[in-house]
């Protein structure tokens, strides 16, 4: 019995922290992560929305942090009122979940960064997960609009912004394009030939959807 002890326990501890849920991921973050949010602070979040109260905390800028949602794999934080944070617990095949954190910052413009994180909390490096998408995947041509067109609008991008989101129930990680300095009406065209570009979590690495 005592030579089958170290694999029972082994087997337990790896069931146990394959349960392990946002809600304990996001109480034991180092607090290097957030910055600005103690691990008090993040409890108190955790206690509050699991008993339908305003999750709302006094962080360490004297401003208020606010957890909006809270699911097993799936959180949406209102950090400040400039930056939003979601995060995201994707299932790897060779280890615990990994942890994506995509944070918005906005302001007269509006940007987000994605990072992956190993259960340790070391940031992965971008290419062992992910091709982030270039310039020109954000464009389509379709029946109103032409190459050309297509080419001319997007000559009218100095600045280039991207927006990314992370969703509840699935494990995709959506890219939008925002237009930039233009006029009404340039914007307008814009939308008609800009379309979102979507990845697909498996496993190991997101995988662009339907491979556009």
């Amino acid at each position: 019995m005592k030579r089958f002890l170290p694999l029972i326990i082994t087997l337990a501890l790896g069931q146990a922290l394959q349960a392990q849920k946002m809600r304990d991921v996001f109480a034991a973050m180092p607090d290097s992560v957030l910055g600005i949010m103690t691990k008090n602070n993040r409890l108190d979040c955790i206690d509050f929305i699991e008993n339908d109260m305003e999750a709302k905390v006094r962080n360490r800028f004297d401003g208020f942090s606010v957890l909006k949602a809270l699911t097993a794999d799936y959180l949406d934080l209102q950090l400040t009122p400039n930056c939003r944070v979601e995060m995201k617990l994707l299932p790897a095949e060779d280890t615990l979940n990994y942890i994506c954190v995509a944070r918005t910052y906005s302001g007269p413009v509006t940007e987000t960064k994605v990072a992956l994180y190993a259960p340790d909390w070391n940031v992965l490096p971008e290419e062992k997960w992910i091709p982030f998408p270039a310039y020109a995947d954000f464009w389509e041509t379709n029946d109103s609009v032409d190459k050309e067109e297509v080419s001319r609008l997007q000559h009218l991008q100095d600045m280039r912004f991207v927006t990314a989101s992370l969703q509840p129930d699935d494990m995709r990680l959506t890219f939008v394009l925002q237009p930039g300095e233009v006029d009404k009406e340039e914007a307008e065209r814009m939308k008609k030939v800009l379309r979102p570009v979507v990845y697909e979590w498996q496993g190991k690495r997101f995988v662009l959807v339907d491979g556009k």
